[in-house]
């Protein structure tokens, strides 16, 4: 049986919120454990270990989208975090994943791709929408020397075995009940691993850790 994605909702528009609200009840795989106005209230009325992905916009009154996320993470660092806002600027996507959040999709996307973004980070991916893209690449050209000149850091045994059932097409709970470990920790060891490689989709970490020799 497919697991339930657990669902947060964080948007101080009453009628974006209302929205969000009825169309997560109306999808299929998906519990809406919550839906707020404010970090304030999610934090109080939340147990972050019960929740698998917070959707969130970052410009909040009183505690901010991206204190929201580091709050969350602070007491369940598994937490998939996705910032949902009207802002496209360089300075709020980075801090946002600085906060830890796994995706940056900016509002007006049509519900059916803004569900699949919620599907996808669940599944290993990490959305970004378009319009967010260039501030990656401009970061990616202003740090590719340094990049390059750093020394690769390699991946432990662990996050090898994972790597190798992940590009196989191995599902997070696949891979979880093959090594006797919980489907957080998968997610973690994935999230390693697309770090150390340079990637953020499962495709590219095929495709890196073939050319760095890793299978």
């Amino acid at each position: 049986m497919k697991k339930l994605i657990r669902l947060v909702l964080v948007e101080d528009d009453p009628e974006m919120l209302a929205a969000l609200r009825r169309l997560f009840t109306a999808v299929d795989g998906i519990s809406l454990v919550g839906a707020y106005e404010t970090a304030e209230a999610a934090l109080k009325e939340t147990d972050w270990q019960e929740v698998d992905v917070l959707l969130t916009d970052l410009d909040l009154p009183g505690l901010t989208g991206p204190q929201l996320i580091a709050a969350a993470r602070g007491q369940a660092p598994n937490l998939l975090a996705v910032a949902h806002t009207v802002h496209e600027q360089r300075d709020n996507l980075f801090q946002a994943l600085r906060a830890g959040a796994s995706g940056y999709l900016v509002k007006g996307m049509l519900a059916p791709e803004l569900v699949a973004s919620v599907r996808a980070i669940f599944g290993g991916e990490t959305p970004i929408s378009p319009l967010v893209a260039r501030h990656l690449i401009a970061q990616f050209h202003e740090t590719d020397a340094a990049s390059s000149a750093a020394p690769k850091e390699d991946l432990t045994s662990r996050e090898l075995e994972v790597l190798r059932s992940f590009t196989r097409g191995s599902t997070y709970d696949e891979i979880a009940d093959g090594m006797s470990i919980s489907r957080h920790t998968v997610h973690t060891h994935i999230r390693n691993i697309y770090s150390k490689l340079h990637v953020n989709s499962r495709k590219q970490a095929l495709r890196q850790a073939l050319s760095q020799g890793y299978l």
